[in-house]
């Protein structure tokens, strides 16, 4: 195989991974008009995973790159969200998901993953930067380049690396090894910095018309003790479920669990009984699926993100659980972030100093490290609310939340979902144009109260709870 490195001369990004993230990088960056290599340890649009959930600040910035039309002819923006017990009893009717849609514009979606990823690979317009079947297996740094090696032995030469290639990163591991030369305790603990408390069923089944599990558009959120699970019906003919259930010990990377089948299976076959929604079971799901299958919810934020030439993003660098769904929408903003610091910089400068690239990592990082803390924080609240971990979190979800006004809750979603950056050197959607300079001033992130009573609309208010007791009465909640 030949070098991907004919003209030196030419700054270059070379990417690791190439799933949602390494393919939004590629488009951020082929319309920027930057040069990049992408390397794909698999197959692009590989059928692995199951289900992505789009949110508007996520929606705005596949608009910009011309990939959201495709998208949105295959989904059916959600609208109704019911909350049940155990006992199939709904103590939660919710239109919040509609009051969303109608103060931002954009709803929010869940659609399969493999289908977005065959939206965003056909969008690129040169795959010949794209290597599927290509890992990377190691880097050396040079004062002006970074030469990547990957699996077949060839070189590979760029200015900087990216590491996108998931919460099992072999480029943060590489980066790790560099830094242990100098600071073995850092390297530790970049390598041990994600936990998992909790494990995770998520699969697609079939949602047959004759026969619904649940009516499209429709969102299912039903609460036990220590375990929990959601079903959505985004896209005609299925539905997207999660089982959550508590582990009986805590891990932390590199040792949390990989699951077998037969893990699965024997998860369904403790928990298949129980109700998801008023007529149908985890069971019934499992049993209709097209595809499934079982994972540890690692959390955490690492404590350095780059290194010299190299810097992560994605879930190599900040892991969420996926109750709330906000994980792949928290990595748009990361490629928002570096491309709007990395576009300015090429355009003045061609070839940057690695002092000026280390400029543009820590802006990166600066803007994207406290929404990332907060939002891994509080998804795990959010996993324990739907979990009913504790009686503080059950007496919230069943006593307090549901009193809580569908747009009140949408409000202060609006606020978060507008602090979101966008891709400032591409053209802002028409709707977008005039609030450009609020949401600008807002993008390098929010209030922790704020974010925190936000998370209402993933179902999980509990968390408004938690802000009552921290915050008391001097609640913010945000305008239309």
């Amino acid at each position: 195989m030949a070098s991907f490195d004919q003209d030196k001369n030419q700054f270059k990004v070379l990417i690791a991974g190439g799933s949602l993230v390494g393919l939004g990088l590629a488009l951020a960056f082929e319309r920027a008009g930057i040069e990049y290599e992408l390397f794909e340890r698999g197959d692009f649009a590989t059928q692995l995973g199951a289900s992505i959930g789009i949110h508007p600040h996520t929606i705005r910035i596949l608009e910009q790159l011309g990939v959201w039309e495709d998208i949105e002819r295959q989904v059916i923006p959600l609208q109704v969200r019911k909350h049940y017990d155990g006992n199939g009893h709904c103590f939660e009717d919710s239109l919040v998901l509609v009051d969303i849609n109608e103060i931002l514009q954009r709803p929010i979606v869940f659609m399969e993953r493999c289908k977005a990823l065959e939206v965003l690979y056909n969008h690129v317009q040169d795959k010949s930067k794209l290597h599927a079947r290509t890992a990377v297996v190691g880097y050396e740094e040079t004062p002006q380049t970074v030469i990547v090696t990957t699996e077949d032995g060839t070189q590979h030469h760029g200015h900087i690396l990216i590491g996108a290639d998931g919460i099992h990163s072999k480029v943060r591991k590489l980066m790790a090894d560099k830094i242990s030369v100098t600071d073995q305790a850092l390297a530790n603990e970049i390598n041990e910095a994600f936990t998992s408390e909790y494990d995770c069923i998520f699969a697609v089944s079939r949602n047959d018309a004759g026969k619904q599990f649940l009516p499209d558009a429709m969102v299912h959120n039903v609460y036990y003790d220590k375990y929990s699970a959601i079903a959505a019906a985004g896209v005609p003919g299925l539905v997207f479920w999660f089982l959550f259930v508590k582990d009986s010990k805590c891990t932390r990377t590199p040792n949390c669990p990989r699951f077998t089948d037969e893990d699965a299976e024997a998860t369904i076959l403790k928990y298949g009984s129980s109700l998801v929604g008023p007529e149908y079971t985890v069971k019934d799901l499992w049993d209709a699926r097209v595809k499934g299958t079982m994972v540890p919810l690692e959390e955490g934020v690492i404590k350095q993100w780059s290194h010299n030439r190299v810097v992560l993003m994605g879930d190599s660098v900040h892991k969420a659980t996926i109750n709330p769904g906000l994980g792949g929408n928290l990595a748009y903003e990361g490629i928002a972030r570096l491309t709007n610091g990395l576009v300015p910089l090429l355009k003045d400068n061609p070839m940057p100093s690695l002092q000026q690239l280390t400029e543009v990592f820590n802006q990166y990082i600066a803007g994207q490290e406290p929404r990332a803390k907060t939002v891994v924080d509080l998804s795990g609240q959010i996993t324990r609310y739907e979990a009913q971990d504790t009686w503080v979190l059950k007496f919230a979800a069943r006593h307090i939340v549901p009193w809580v006004s569908d747009r009140i809750k949408a409000k202060l979603y609006a606020s978060f979902s507008r602090g979101g950056p966008y891709l400032e050197y591409l053209p802002l959607p028409a709707m977008d144009a005039e609030p450009a300079k609020s949401a600008k001033k807002h993008s390098r992130g929010i209030f922790p109260k704020q974010i925190t009573i936000v998370m209402l609309i993933g179902g999980t208010a509990a968390i408004f709870w938690d802000v009552c007791g921290r915050f008391g009465p001097d609640r913010r909640e945000g305008t239309d």
